[in-house]
């Protein structure tokens, strides 16, 4: 899709909650293109290390720092850590997101409907504006933020709240990019992916329904979606703002 080898060379790469899943996909991504690519992560897990351990060819490499809680306060601590190292941060990846669990509407409280708010929403809004006030504006190209077709179909009837907090999140993205206009912000919003989240959350049976309803008749790949949000953050997108890019397999 991109035909230059280093595009990102010597450029700083932020991804939110990096290690598994999309995440990891899109900072191996990054890292093959040439960038620094710092991630995020709560737990310390072999997938953390075995992350930081691959080598990659020219000024690509790849840098965990924990993050206790998505609280305000320990974001700020983590980005002020990442600017003793980085001196300015070029894309901003808000991945960060989970359903938690499935629930129908009737049976979700309202601790569901809190968390994932806070985890799907407020996590992009705290990195995105404690990025801008700690770091500056100048040199921040772009921010993506991991959206969901759930914001669009609204889950589907057993995510509802997941559904919501993504809508949220998707009309974020479209406000931030009319508001910080020099700032391209997109979002890159997937149906089903093949990661730890769908064989956490969804059954084979549920798996099958969706791969019934997909045109393409499959499940996407973690690739599939870091492959678009790498184009999103190249010049080769360079008139796309405020857009929510669904990755779907033809899925609606």
């Amino acid at each position: 899709m991109i035909e230059q080898n280093k595009i990102f060379n010597k450029k700083a790469v932020l991804v939110t909650g990096g290690s598994r899943g999309i995440g990891r996909s899109i900072c191996i991504k990054f890292a093959e293109l040439g960038a620094k690519v710092i991630f995020s992560y709560r737990k310390n897990t072999s997938k953390v290390k075995s992350l930081q351990n691959l080598n990659f060819e020219g000024s690509g490499q790849i840098t965990g720092l924990r993050l206790p809680s998505l609280k305000d306060k320990d974001i700020k601590i983590f980005l002020k850590k990442t600017k003793k190292n980085y001196k300015q941060i070029n894309f901003l990846i808000n991945n960060i997101g989970d359903a938690i669990k499935r629930s129908s509407f009737l049976k979700s409280n309202e601790k569901l409907w809190l968390d994932n708010i806070e985890i799907n929403l407020f996590s992009a809004v705290r990195f995105s504006k404690n990025l801008l006030k700690i770091f500056g504006k100048k040199k921040i190209y772009s921010i993506i933020n991991i959206g969901s077709t759930a914001g669009k179909n609204g889950g589907q009837g057993d995510s509802l709240h997941y559904g919501v907090a993504k809508s949220a999140l998707h009309t974020l993205t479209i406000g931030l990019a009319k508001e910080l206009k020099n700032i391209r912000v997109n979002c890159v919003a997937p149906s089903a992916i093949d990661t730890s989240f769908q064989k956490r959350l969804s059954s084979k049976e549920r798996i099958n329904k969706i791969i019934k309803s997909t045109p393409a008749g499959r499940i996407g790949k973690a690739d599939e979606v870091s492959n678009v949000v790498v184009f999103l953050c190249s010049e080769d997108s360079s008139y796309v703002n405020g857009e929510i890019i669904y990755v779907t397999g033809g899925r609606v």
